[in-house]
């Protein structure tokens, strides 16, 4: 998951081009008046807090996937969850800005659009009130490389651990080719720490479940002990807290 912010929730009519955007992706031809449009930042090519980064290429392919995918609630893909949709994307970008990576700061951003009913009405006035604002996305990428050596951490996991310094430089990983959308949440705890499988990364707890049901041994490396580690501090903090 990968946070993202609504940047402005102006409670104006849709434009004549915006109508015709939302109406490909409705049954009968919806009106100015029927539709409450918002814009919102999905994701940006900054390391987040879990030391994941979408490099410029990598937005510019989700822009495209993230046309017409739905928002829901807390990733969960049940049908009435379903909320909004994404009507239209852009990349932007700010020349005078640097991410860690040195690259021009850039973000993908998105206009979605939801019904105007009594069912949405108080979900309206919350994001214009400020208080429904981050929204987290779920994706899947090709390659997730270490910025260290390069190698895709999910088929030949390294001993670099993200969020590490080595030789002062800091380890993230690069979410590269996208190749798939999946949809877009309004959470209350964006970009949390275990994630990567939202985006459509393996981890070492999966393949250790997958290996367990075969029936057969299990050999981990050293990353991948880590990793198992990690998630299993994390799955106990998960459980203290109830």
């Amino acid at each position: 998951m990968k946070q993202a912010v609504i940047q402005k929730a102006a409670d104006t009519p849709a434009t004549g081009e915006q109508l015709a955007k939302i109406n490909r992706f409705s049954r009968r031809e919806l009106s100015a008046e029927e539709v409450y449009v918002f814009s919102l930042l999905l994701c940006d090519n900054e390391v987040d807090r879990d030391y994941e980064r979408f490099p410029a290429a990598s937005l510019e392919k989700l822009a495209a996937l993230f046309v017409g995918k739905t928002g829901i609630f807390d990733h969960n893909p049940r049908g009435e969850n379903q909320t909004a949709r994404i009507f239209e994307t852009a990349v932007e970008t700010d020349q005078g800005r640097l991410t860690a990576a040195g690259e021009p700061y850039a973000a993908l951003r998105a206009w979605a659009y939801m019904v105007r009913c009594d069912k949405n009405a108080d979900l309206i006035l919350e994001i214009d009130a400020g208080i429904k604002k981050e929204v987290s996305v779920g994706c899947a990428v090709e390659r997730a490389e270490c910025s260290i050596c390069g190698a895709d951490v999910r088929e030949r996991p390294c001993s670099h651990e993200a969020g590490q310094e080595y030789g002062g430089a800091l380890c993230w990983h690069e979410l590269r080719n996208p190749t798939d959308a999946y949809e877009w949440s309004f959470v209350a705890v964006p970009a949390q720490k275990r994630a990567g499988v939202t985006k459509g990364a393996h981890t070492a707890g999966e393949d250790l479940v997958k290996s367990l049901e075969g029936g057969g041994g299990v050999t981990l490396g050293h990353a991948q002990a880590l990793a198992l580690a990690k998630q299993l501090r994390e799955l106990g903090a998960l459980a203290e807290a109830g």
